[in-house]
């Protein structure tokens, strides 16, 4: 066995467990294409049907200038979301299920075909006929006592950016209507409104799915049909202990909401 198949099973062992947060760090640090090479065992792993299931969409992280920043990064991270764990509509989840949950508002593109890696670079209209609306989510991370803004970034990739799937709200817009400049995001936690902020998408939303579509074309990996593309958090990330209902609502594109039990 591979000390890459070594180091799969330890992070799968921990993430279906809900094991705090390992590193495994290398000493020197991994690079990004080694967080990346470590991201895709792991999924060909969780994408089994007993497991996760396919890959339904992707997940886009450190996408503001601050955030690549403070990680050192010239580009965003992604990570994968899969089938299980991503609900349309209302979901209903179980805190049980989590060792420390926490979620993101966030804009998401839901393709509408697909575009591969062999007809890269993309045009701008090329993504934008590709896309068949923008709706608003909510991103579910599992943080499992990440101490994140200390965590050098390609560990996190390494281990998905501690995503346990996404809640897809609607009914959305189309690409050509969305205007994310004064876009409102509320986020209502029991009917309390906790946070309400315009315009904080992290980068367009456009220029994100264009960005993702070309980072896996360099890995020779599609952007499919069907899958959906979160677009980055309009919040820090949001912690949530016990029971309650979360909505979040999108001005001109609609609601994405959840309860936990």
């Amino acid at each position: 066995m591979t000390d890459l198949q070594t180091l799969t099973r330890k992070i799968l062992h921990d993430v279906q467990s809900g094991n705090a947060f390992d590193p495994y760090a290398e000493d020197p640090p991994r690079s990004l294409t080694q967080a990346y090479a470590i991201q895709d065992a792991l999924a060909a792993s969780l994408a089994k049907p007993e497991a996760r299931g396919p890959v339904a969409g992707w997940k886009i992280a450190a996408n503001s200038q601050q955030l690549m920043t403070r990680f050192k990064l010239s580009e965003p991270a992604t990570g994968r979301i899969f089938a299980s764990q991503r609900i349309d509509g209302d979901a209903s989840l179980k805190v049980a299920d989590y060792t420390e949950f926490a979620f993101e508002p966030e804009i998401a593109a839901v393709m509408k075909t697909t575009l591969n890696p062999q007809n890269a670079p993309f045009t701008r209209a090329q993504v934008i006929a590709a896309i068949d609306r923008f709706v608003p989510g909510i991103e579910l991370l599992d943080m499992r006592h990440t101490d994140m803004p200390n965590t050098h970034i390609p560990d996190a990739i390494a281990q998905n950016i501690s995503n346990v799937g996404a809640v897809v709200g609607g009914p959305g817009v189309r690409p050509e209507d969305l205007n994310a400049d004064d876009l409102q995001t509320t986020v209502r936690i029991d009917g309390e409104v906790v946070h309400d902020v315009t315009g904080a998408a992290p980068q367009n939303p456009l220029d994100a799915v264009i960005w993702l579509a070309g980072h896996l074309a360099s890995r020779g990996l599609p952007l499919e049909a069907g899958q959906v593309v979160f677009c980055g958090t309009h919040s820090p990330i949001w912690y949530h202990k016990g029971a309650g209902r979360i909505e979040v609502v999108m001005s001109h594109i609609g609601t994405a909401a959840l309860t936990l039990g």
